[in-house]
């Protein structure tokens, strides 16, 4: 990565930190892009370079959480091992833990649909397995609007158990088709 693209990082960063420091005392449609780019501590121009609405700020943020469990997901292009999901589902709970003041900041703020939508891109095998995978059109979303609900209630509840208590709390409930024994 050169100078350039690090530099660009760093000020995309700025502005995600911004946002959720802007969060914490305004509402998200009252957010001002000149009050956001004060509190980030960045021009305007750096601002427009990154981004063209607050919400793609979000969208920039939420993508970049599980950018490298992607990558392998990805090149797996098979139905995980139970305890490959086992091990998924422990790094993404890691995640929301260590992000846990920004995700209570998006489900307190309304933006839980944000999540709701992270959560339906995660990592997916090609077509043909997917639709193997899932019994129906309804399963992707009912798993995810589940665990959109078991994060939002973990969090809140003060994340008492463990990111690997949490996995296998989510996989016993997952079914069997969803995973290769």
């Amino acid at each position: 990565m050169n100078y350039g693209q690090q530099e660009n990082n760093r000020v995309k960063e700025q502005i995600v930190k911004g946002l959720f420091e802007e969060l914490k005392d305004t509402p998200f449609s009252k957010i001002r892009i000149a009050s956001l780019i004060e509190t980030a501590g960045v021009a305007r121009a750096s601002y427009y370079r990154n981004f063209d609405s607050k919400e793609a700020i979000l969208e920039y943020y939420l993508s970049q959480l599980i950018a490298v469990k992607q990558d392998r997901a990805l090149a797996d292009r098979q139905l995980p091992a139970k305890e490959t999901l086992r091990s998924d589902l422990t790094f993404a709970f890691r995640i929301f833990l260590t992000q846990r003041e920004r995700f209570l900041l998006l489900f307190d703020s309304g933006l839980s649909a944000y999540v709701f939508e992270y959560l339906q891109k995660m990592p997916r095998i090609d077509p043909e397995k997917e639709a193997r995978r899932f019994h129906d059109a309804y399963d992707r979303a009912f798993f995810t609007g589940a665990m959109s609900s078991v994060l939002q209630q973990w969090l809140l509840t003060g994340a008492h158990e463990s990111p690997a208590e949490m996995a296998a709390i989510m996989l016993d409930k997952l079914p069997a088709y969803l995973y290769q024994a």
